[in-house]
């Protein structure tokens, strides 16, 4: 990692609301690095990356940045102008930046190639959300910065968007510095975590490598500060003994040891190692039916597409569907078929008796803008049953980690998380033999999808849940329903499913993001067998053929930059459209060669 500075912030501090974010944080950016910032909602995450931007200004301290730093930001929402094309955008965003304009047609053209869309006249307004999240990215690798801040941008991709992200940003040549919840993407990615928390002495904790070293670091860390806690703690105690007893002799050494026994004192009080946490508990009917739903040879089709054909499962209680595939593939359809909502083209569903649903609805439809928090979580006076015991709403609304103050806030007022925590506060109110989660992880922090996690386990009825999250999916469901083109059916876990589909793109018409070469080795290997005669031939003359192709990729390259190509956008297209696929020519043949010298090498070959 490369530890030349592009920005440093110092002893920054902000307020909002009167509330303090965050005090004394102090972080340096070095060039090409990847930085993961993650912590509790409300920890001030995405107030530090615009005040790295620049959109806002800390209270205290300073941040400085390299001189003549490009950077691009991209927030969790994105507005655009819906009447624009893509290409249109690209160009806006690129004029805005002071961006020479002869370079702006090279920068729209590789960048529409890049994000995959399939051309730049496409109408803003009719990309789906996922598509319009690949557009706010692109407009920032258009600008091509030094220093890229992504708050969120998993958000609203599905599995291939959120591949092809990781992707990318493995490949940019530039500093990332981005907000995720997505663990599975920060292993991935990571260099390096920090984690923005009160419980620390200073405010944060950094850890180098991926999200599994940061576990283990965290975990190293805060047993030290226990062990510190526990000295401290048997200090205190002495020290409050001897205060007790009086002071006889009010001499400077005594009034000293008073001021520092006080300070120990205001130091173990402030030292709250554990992370707050919601306390989640679904409630169940504790029905004894064994088979809750039962699908016999489903299959839906729209507008003459097969979504999903013969599928064929039951929902008994302790299980846990995990449903996957890509945007549009079928998805929500199939959860309306399964709660009856929408009847299927061929085979039938069949509900136990007085069937108990419950529903986590993506568009978070559930939970009503126009009333006040309080209102929401208890529509009927003070109390709100759970489990068969009274709880005033205000002890109700702390479980969720919601202050007295903020039951008077309307709901539209909540941020992402909150919303989420406060749709899962009503959730739990209800009995229920079934519950269907569609996309519960957007917005929630780390430690409440830790919590969510262990309140899926623990739930004695049966769970069906949509998700884009892999580690979630990962953790907590006992089978997965493969709904795509590519893997349909079920599976005995999101890895065999994965394994499927990455193994069915490889052999059929692909995009760039499918071939990815670290997609292609999480593949089932080959057996080794000795080299053919065919193959020994093919060894022989690969390394020729990479060179071949490695200087017609140089070549493309610097056609791109000639100001003849640069003005002409149909050459230039034809010209990004071959560096792509000579680019991957490259990937295959070293894939191959490395493939073919296992081989040898497994056989006693030189």
């Amino acid at each position: 990692m490369a530890q030349t500075p592009l920005t440093s912030a110092t002893r920054l501090t902000k307020e909002l609301g009167g509330r303090t974010l965050f005090s004394e944080l102090s972080l340096v950016v070095h060039e090409r690095e990847r930085v993961v910032l993650i912590g509790p909602n409300g920890s001030g995450k995405s107030t530090l990356l615009r005040i790295l931007a620049g959109i806002i200004e800390a209270d205290g301290g300073e941040v400085r940045s390299r001189r003549d730093l490009r950077t691009a930001y991209v927030a969790q929402q994105d507005s655009f102008d819906d009447d624009l094309t893509i290409s249109e955008t690209l160009e806006r965003t690129l004029l805005d930046g002071g961006v020479d304009p002869i370079d702006i047609p090279r920068r729209i053209s590789v960048t529409i190639g890049s994000c995959e869309f399939p051309h730049g006249e496409l109408q803003v307004s009719s990309l789906s959300g996922g598509w319009r999240k690949r557009l706010a990215l692109a407009r920032a690798f258009a600008i091509e910065p030094d220093l890229l801040l992504l708050d969120e941008p998993t958000n609203h991709l599905d599995i291939n968007g959120i591949r092809w992200l990781e992707d990318y940003l493995l490949r940019i040549g530039c500093a990332v510095v981005l907000i995720s919840h997505d663990r599975w993407f920060i292993e991935r990615l990571a260099e390096r975590i920090i984690e923005i928390d009160k419980r620390y002495p200073m405010g944060t904790f950094e850890s180098t490598g991926g999200y599994g070293d940061f576990i283990e670091n965290r975990a190293a860390f805060l047993e030290g500060l226990k062990q510190m806690q526990s000295s401290l703690a048997n200090k205190v105690r002495r020290e409050v003994e001897w205060l007790r007893q009086g002071v006889k002799a009010r001499t400077t050494k005594s009034r000293a040891r008073i001021d520092a026994a006080n300070r120990m004192i205001k130091d173990l009080q402030g030292m709250k190692l554990d992370a707050e946490r919601a306390s989640l508990e679904f409630s169940a009917s504790r029905r004894k039916t064994k088979e809750l739903i039962k699908l016999d040879g489903v299959g839906t089709s729209i507008a003459g597409r097969k979504l999903f054909d013969n599928i064929s499962l039951t929902l008994s209680p302790g299980m846990r569907l995990g449903i996957v595939g890509p945007n549009g593939s079928g998805k929500s359809t199939f959860v309306k078929v399964l709660l009856g909502q929408q009847e299927p083209d061929s085979g039938r569903v069949v509900t136990a008796p007085l069937l108990k649903t419950a529903l986590f609805d993506q568009a978070r439809r559930e939970l009503p803008g126009g009333v006040t928090l309080k209102e929401a979580l208890c529509p009927h006076g003070d109390s709100v049953v759970f489990q068969g015991q009274s709880l005033h709403v205000a002890s109700w609304a702390a479980r969720f980690m919601f202050a007295p103050q903020q039951l008077s806030l309307p709901v539209a007022s909540l941020s992402g998380g909150e919303h989420a925590r406060a749709l899962l506060a009503r959730l739990m109110l209800s009995d229920a033999d079934v519950l269907l989660f569609d996309e519960p992880t957007n917005d929630l922090d780390i430690p409440t999808l830790e919590v969510l996690e262990e309140a899926f386990v623990t739930f004695p009825g049966s769970i069906v849940l949509v998700t884009h999250d892999r580690y979630f999916l990962d953790r907590t469901s006992t089978i997965v329903l493969g709904i795509s083109d590519r893997a349909s059916g079920l599976f005995a876990e999101f890895s065999q499913w994965d394994e499927a589909y990455v193994e069915a793109s490889r052999s059929s018409p692909a995009s760039s993001s499918e071939r990815d070469p670290a997609l292609r080795s999480s593949s089932t290997p080959r057996p080794k067998t000795k080299l053919t005669y065919q193959e020994q031939r093919e060894l022989g003359g690969i390394e020729s053929a990479i060179l071949k192709a490695e200087e017609r990729v140089g070549e493309l390259e610097a056609q791109i930059f000639s100001p003849e190509i640069s003005s002409d956008s149909v050459k230039l297209t034809q010209i990004c459209a071959d560096l792509a696929r000579y680019k991957s020519e490259v990937e295959r043949l070293y894939e191959r060669w490395q493939e073919l010298e296992e081989k040898k090498r497994a056989f006693g070959g030189p």
